[in-house]
Formats: structure tokens, sequence, C-alpha cells
């Protein structure tokens, strides 16, 4: 992976309760029954505006959920800027796209618990990269924490599997929060 970008991106009125630390939000949120913050990055391809496609990456073989498919995402670190730089950290760290600018939240946060018993709480964001003649630029793996990537369209993230490609996502959430990605897709 090349040099740490400087990750500068606007964002959406939507997004600004985002737009503040890990410590920050919690802070505002004292009665939260979590305290890891979990992000999610939802890169659409609108290239053809009629077939709008998501990017998705199946987790490495050596990692948890081997083999699953999920959004560019991760946890925000302590000493993220913000929630939103988390995203857009997470979604330079494994598919090596910088966000121009990130939308408001896709859908409601999920929550899923930790291998210790930590609750975290997932929020997805659309994210919108910059396209090189008309296309996306290209995806470049994290090897460490992931194996393939597919543009899939919302019927082949309804159908579960793009091609000869099956799509088993990490969990129903996650599949959930991706299709209702389409939506910003399609402006509404």
């Amino acid at each position: 992976m090349t040099e740490k970008p400087a990750y500068n991106f606007g964002y959406d009125v939507s997004a600004a309760e985002f737009a503040v630390p890990k410590s920050a939000y919690l802070g505002a949120h004292p009665e939260a029954a979590f305290k890891s913050i979990g992000t999610a990055a939802l890169v659409l391809d609108t290239c053809t505006p009629s077939k709008p496609r998501v990017l998705l990456l199946q987790r490495a073989a050596s990692d948890s959920y081997p083999g699953k498919w999920e959004p560019p995402g991760g946890a925000v670190d302590d000493d993220d800027l913000s929630i939103l730089h988390a995203a857009v950290r997470e979604l330079w760290e494994e598919a090596g796209l910088q966000a121009a600018y990130m939308g408001g939240p896709v859908g409601e946060p999920h929550f899923f618990a930790r291998s210790n018993g930590d609750k975290v709480c997932c929020f997805s964001f659309a994210a919108y990269v910059p396209s090189e003649g008309g296309a996306i630029l290209t995806t470049k793996l994290d090897p460490k924490e992931h194996q393939n990537y597919v543009w899939a369209t919302e019927e082949e993230v309804k159908a579960g599997q793009v091609g000869a490609v099956d799509l088993e996502f990490v969990r129903e959430e996650v599949q959930r929060t991706v299709l209702l990605a389409f939506t910003h897709a399609h402006g509404e």
C-alpha cells in the first residue's frame, strides 16, 4: 500500500453528529450500552446509473469470519479524528480507495459482540470515491484482511451471488444495510 493519504473529504449534514472523535460521541451518549464503535463505508459505483454496484470485500481465510463478505470497514480507533475519519481510513486501508465525500448514515446501526464479549455498535455511511474516465479507481486489497472483492448490483446482493461467486455475508444485518445503500444511488 502506498503512503497514507491526508483524508481530505467533505460530508453530508446528515452525518454531522459523526464528525467527532469516538470519545466525544460516547460522552454525548452516556446511555449507550456500548463502548466500541465500528464503521462501514458503502461505496457505490454509479457510472452506469441504471445498474449501480456496491463494493464488497471477502474476508481472508486466516481472519475471523473466513470467506464471508462485507463492505470496507472496521473499528474506530481512539486516535481517529472522528468516526467519519475512521470510515475513510478503513476504506483506504482495506480497499486502497480514497473517499472524497461521505454521505449520511445508511440504515440503523447494528450491534455485535466481540469474542471478549464487548458490545460494538456499527455505523454505516455512503462513501463517494472519485472516478477516472467514468470508472471507479482500482481496488487494492490488504491480503491480511481480505482475499477477494466484487462490485455487486442490488439484484446480485439479494440473490447472494455475483457470477460464480457466492455472497455469504458476515451477518444478516450487514446484507440488509448493503441493500439499503442502493437507496442512495436512486436518490431516495
